[in-house]
C-alpha cells in the first residue's frame, strides 16, 4: 500500500466519522411559540406593497390578511385602488426555515366610479371588474429566534390572465 492511498483512506474515514457525528443543523421551531407576525411585503400579493398580519393556526398552517394600495389606469383616468390580500400558508416543515405553499384572494376595491377592467402601470396587471383576484404561490420563510422574519415568494396572480410575480416580506413575529 502506498503512502498516498493510506492518506486517502484516512481522509475518507475521517470525513465519514464527521458526517456521522455531526448533528443535522436546524433552527428552533418558533412558529408556534411566536404565532403572530406583523410585516411588510414589497411587490407580492398586492402588486406593489402590503402591510400584513398573520397568525399561526397549528404547526403547519397560518392565515393572514393585509392592506395595500395601487394606482390603476382606467381609460385615460388614473384611479387609486385598495387591495386587501387574504391568504393561508401551508408549511412543509416545522423548522425556522421552511418552504411553504400559499393560496388566497386579493379583494380589489377601485375608488371612484370605474367599471370594466383596469390596468396597473406596475407589471402591466389587468384587474377585472369582479374585484376578486385569486393568488397562489410557493415560497421560503426564515423565522429567527429573535422574532425577525423574512420570506421570498413566487406568485401566480389570476386576473384576466395569469401573471407570474414575486414578493419579499420582512416582519417581526411575537
Amino acid at each position: 500500500m502506498t503512502t498516498s492511498s493510506r492518506w486517502n483512506g484516512c481522509i475518507a474515514a475521517l470525513a465519514a466519522a464527521l458526517c456521522l457525528w455531526a448533528a443535522p443543523a436546524s433552527a428552533e421551531h418558533t412558529r408556534v411559540t411566536n404565532p403572530n407576525t406583523l410585516g411588510v411585503e414589497g411587490l407580492g400579493k398586492a402588486a406593489l406593497y402590503s402591510v400584513f398580519f398573520d397568525r399561526v393556526l397549528n404547526d403547519d398552517l397560518a392565515a393572514g390578511v393585509g392592506f395595500g394600495t395601487v394606482t390603476l389606469s382606467y381609460g385615460s383616468t388614473d384611479i387609486s385602488s385598495t387591495i386587501i390580500p387574504m391568504y393561508v400558508n401551508y408549511y412543509f416543515t416545522q423548522d425556522g426555515g421552511s418552504l411553504f405553499l400559499t393560496a388566497g384572494a386579493d379583494i380589489v376595491m377601485m375608488d371612484g366610479e370605474a367599471s370594466g377592467d383596469a390596468e396597473s402601470s406596475l407589471g402591466g396587471f389587468s384587474f377585472s371588474e369582479s374585484g376578486v383576484m385569486p393568488v397562489a404561490g410557493l415560497g421560503y420563510e426564515s423565522r429567527g429566534d429573535s422574532g425577525f422574519l423574512f420570506r421570498v415568494t413566487g406568485y401566480a396572480l389570476f386576473s384576466t390572465k395569469v401573471y407570474p410575480w414575486i414578493g419579499f416580506s420582512f416582519g417581526y413575529s411575537f
